[in-house]
């Protein structure tokens, strides 16, 4: 592993040896082995669950230097069925880079691209819709400055798209550059606003969308942040039409020593699904971690989506309908950390989307659950 290690030093030393004169370079590589009870309809056969061995090898490399930190890293998923004898790779691969120009202005990047056969294991809920795999990314470029010690500014611009391996399905893309203004006018209330625009494509298919959005983010406690986002959106599915939608977006979080809260809740205008050029979503999300001491730990979360035809068909509807597809996780596990190099885990989800039946070719349950050991070795 030594020799490895040292192999990668030396060929990031020779990209850029003059840029990175005064920068520390560190890489890593963790192996997670896990041994899993599965029943998704993907994999198994004859409608049963499988027992499977999943190996999960991650390489990083981390960038610090006195005005830059940065890490990338690339995962595979290997995932053995004991049952079929049946196996699929999957792949993943990240870069965060956050770079000080000025002691006012900073720059900040973070990207994510996969390429998967369980479209469920994305971080993008009701993209289940298809027993093909999927190839699903996105990237945030940002620029922020501290224009006086109570307003700050920033410009952003987002990308997202999808594409499912599925004969007839066109890539899918969302083009999202947005400029907001926060303003701090007491220590624990902050008022922000911003303009958003959408850029949707689809195959041929383009649509656009503005936004101007009021937001509030108050401290609660130390630990815990307030943030409520909203305002109309303005919708173009052609051009000369324009429809109206509302978007709300409510976030709780906490970080503390010991106990970690993370919520979120809203109704926005959203694209890049593989299926369709542009949907609206209700979305919730809730995840909970403790630490009890230095090993031990517990985790806990869960979600819900409802997504369909934009501006709003069948939005404001609790029934199903054929243009309306929706689903839910839920999960939990404990975690015991034997020392430095060694972590053990063991872990439960249920997973059960129901997608469109116009958009998701056939497939109008995809349900799992899943109960997983894991031990997770650091090699450095």
């Amino acid at each position: 592993m030594g020799g490895v290690r040292k192999l990668l030093m030396a060929c990031v030393l020779l990209v850029a040896p003059g840029a990175l004169a005064a920068s520390v370079l560190d890489s890593s590589l963790r192996l997670t082995a896990e041994e899993r009870y599965d029943d998704d309809l993907r994999l198994a056969e004859g409608g049963e669950g499988q027992f499977m061995t999943k190996l999960t090898p991650r390489l990083g490399l981390e960038l610090k230097d006195p005005r830059s930190t940065g890490e990338g890293f690339y995962a595979a998923d290997l995932l053995m069925r004991h049952g079929s004898g049946k196996a699929t790779l999957d792949h993943r691969g990240g870069l965060d880079l956050r770079h000080t120009l000025t002691r006012r202005l900073r720059l900040d990047f973070t990207g994510r691209i996969f390429r998967v056969t369980d479209p469920t294991s994305l971080p993008r809920d009701g993209l289940a819709r298809s027993l093909e795999p999927i190839v699903y990314g996105k990237a945030r470029l940002g620029l922020s400055g501290r224009v006086t010690q109570r307003l700050d500014v920033r410009a952003t611009y987002a990308f997202e798209g999808a594409k499912v391996y599925e004969e007839g399905r066109e890539p899918g893309f969302v083009h999202t550059p947005t400029l907001e203004a926060w303003y701090r006018s007491t220590r624990r209330l902050t008022l922000g606003l911003e303009y958003r625009y959408q850029g949707f494509l689809f195959g041929d298919s383009f649509s656009d969308a503005h936004g101007a959005f009021a937001g509030l983010r108050y401290r609660l406690t130390r630990p815990t942040t307030l943030t409520l986002r909203g305002g109309p959106v303005l919708y173009r599915p052609e051009p000369g039409k324009v429809e109206v939608l509302p978007r709300i977006a409510v976030e709780l979080a906490r970080e503390g020593e010991l106990f970690d809260v993370g919520f979120t809740l809203g109704h926005d205008l959203v694209g890049a699904s593989g299926f369709t050029n542009t949907l609206w979503a209700d979305y919730a999300s809730l995840v909970l971690a403790r630490r009890f001491n230095a090993r031990w730990s517990v985790y806990g979360g869960g979600s819900f989506f409802r997504n369909g035809r934009a501006p709003g068909e069948g939005a404001f509807s609790l029934k199903n309908t054929e243009f309306v597809s929706q689903g839910y996780a839920v999960g939990g596990g404990i975690e015991y950390r034997l020392n430095r190099y060694l972590t053990l885990q063991g872990a439960v989800d249920r997973i059960a989307q129901v997608g469109a039946d116009e958009e998701a070719a056939g497939v109008d349950d995809l349900a799992r659950n899943v109960a997983a050991v894991r031990l997770m070795l650091s090699a450095w």
